[in-house]
């Protein structure tokens, strides 16, 4: 587990979150009752718990004196305090300040504290795994003006840099064949594209599967989603929806569980680590 001032300023509002939340819970007590007992809105605490926001440290301080926090876990907390208020993450800084939305910058900080990230997509390749003239092709259809989508495609890459930790996380991908066969682009943009999928797939630590066509009804037909794993057990397993105008984290066990089970069930239904590169090297060919 990494220490305290190694995470990430938005993984540890998360995890400020989660335990002020937890220890609340712990005692039985209601959101409105802790607020009443300190002349707070209601508003405020729910802010405090849920919102991807900097906490003072004396309200923290507050929380855990009425928790009956113990010392340790006090002095975790008013670090992960005290890291909200005086750093900044890469993307809170120039030149990627202002074009990335909250609520991705949120994802950003536990996919970068990840261990281990399953991934399905079914309309195009997942960010960590795009080349960038592929990233600019998919970037291009939002309503963001040039220069802002340059910015955002250099997010992507920089992402990617966890892949070369010396820890990496472990990623498994599973494709739908449409993504491997749609072309996007023009000229040599898909190639290029699907050769560097296969460079990234003989990665020890990541697996790429494509679940064919012929699989016919699959549990995720909903749409895409990502699986993320933690070495630290305080963040649980967590699960990453996006849709047309914004993303959110599931982190409610009953919720997170049925798109576990869902990925395993893809896992079964898609083609081998071997036979996707197969089916990889062909829509290289059909190009």
């Amino acid at each position: 587990m990494a220490a305290t001032d190694d995470r990430s300023v938005a993984l540890c509002r998360i995890l400020l979150r989660l335990q002020l939340r937890r220890m609340r819970d712990a005692r039985g007590l209601t959101a409105s009752s802790v607020a009443k007992q300190f002349g707070w809105s209601t508003a405020r605490m729910t802010r405090l718990e849920t919102k991807d926001t900097a906490v003072e440290i004396g309200d923290v301080r507050l929380l855990c004196d009425l928790y009956e926090a113990p010392r340790e876990l006090r002095e975790e907390l008013e670090n992960y305090a005290k890291i909200t208020k005086t750093r900044k993450d890469w993307w809170d800084l120039k030149p990627f300040k202002g074009t990335i939305p909250a609520w991705f910058q949120a994802y950003l900080g536990l996919e970068a504290a990840a261990t281990t990230l399953d991934i399905y997509q079914s309309e195009f390749i997942p960010g960590l795994a795009q080349d960038p003239e592929y990233a600019r092709e998919i970037l291009s259809l939002s309503d963001a003006d040039e220069k802002t989508q340059e910015v955002q495609a250099e997010v992507r890459l920089k992402r990617q840099s966890i892949l070369d930790r010396p820890q990496p996380p472990t990623v498994t991908i599973v494709l739908n064949e449409a993504v491997i066969r749609r072309p996007i682009g023009p000229g040599g943009v898909m190639r290029r594209q699907l050769e560097r999928l296969l460079k990234l797939a003989a990665a020890p630590h990541v697996n790429v599967h494509v679940l064919p066509f012929s699989a016919g009804a699959h549990p995720a037909m909903h749409g895409p989603f990502t699986l993320l794993d933690f070495a630290d057990e305080t963040v649980g397993d967590l699960a990453y929806l996006e849709n047309l105008v914004d993303g959110g984290v599931l982190s409610d066990e009953s919720v997170v569980t049925p798109f576990s089970d869902a990925f395993s069930k893809l896992r079964e239904l898609a083609a081998s680590t071997e036979a996707s590169e197969r089916m990889i090297k062909s829509a290289i060919s059909a190009l």
